[in-house]
């Protein structure tokens, strides 16, 4: 799956990236930590970097626990790295097509307030759920997707036999 993300900034010169925050094991190939022996006295290499242009994040799918019954839902890991990188402590993250919340969500997880925009009264439910804003919604309790797991058997199709 490819989805492109923008940083944006208002003022080039007054902006915040927490490249610390974000930094991933770089992969140098070597099956042992690699020393550096100009230091004295000698240290492993550091192998942590900030990551490049290409994120890898597996998509949320049906089985998974934070799934919430959105086509287009972003990974938790996926926006916690986001919401680290560019927003401190205290900050206001916006984001204005919040399907479930799950920005919301983290940055609430990370010490961050929120505005989430949505206009899908279905997602917005799912949002107040997560978020811990509300039980019920219009007199209606808001409750957890229930996954049902049901194996997919036909008659059409024949059953492997045990026995040979």
């Amino acid at each position: 799956m490819y989805e492109p993300i923008l940083f944006c900034v208002k003022d080039k010169k007054n902006y915040t990236f927490n490249a610390e925050d974000i930094k991933v094991e770089a992969k140098t190939g070597a099956k042992r930590k690699l020393i550096d022996y100009r230091k004295n006295p000698p240290q492993p290499y550091n192998t942590e970097k900030v990551p490049g242009n290409v994120w890898n994040f597996a998509r949320v799918r049906y089985r998974m626990d934070e799934y919430e019954n959105h086509p287009t839902q972003k990974p938790i890991a996926l926006l916690e790295r986001i919401i680290r990188a560019s927003s401190n402590v205290g900050d206001v993250v916006l984001d204005p097509f919040s399907g479930t919340f799950t920005t919301s969500y983290v940055a609430k997880t990370l010490g961050r307030k929120s505005i989430g925009i949505e206009l899908q009264e279905e997602y917005i439910k799912i949002g107040l759920r997560r978020l811990e804003l509300a039980t019920e919604y219009k007199g209606l309790p808001l409750k957890a997707l229930q996954k049902v797991y049901k194996p997919v058997v036909s008659p059409d199709i024949q059953q492997p036999s045990l026995f040979f």
